[in-house]
């Protein structure tokens, strides 16, 4: 039963790896200037869009 859980867990860890998504936090040195049509919500990154990490003075 705990193997079956593991290759499961890791099963859907390597789908999300493969899709790219991969959630990682956004800190505030890593935002560029949004343009028109950029991040309809959130930030725009050299990466691409996402939310700045409410942790990013720590």
């Amino acid at each position: 039963m705990k193997t079956s859980f593991v290759v499961a867990l890791l099963s859907t860890a390597i789908s999300f790896v493969a899709a790219d998504i991969v959630i990682t936090p956004i800190f505030e040195d890593q935002v560029v200037q949004r343009q028109a049509g950029d991040c309809y919500f959130g930030v725009v990154t050299p990466q691409g869009c996402g939310c700045v990490s409410l942790f990013s003075s720590l």
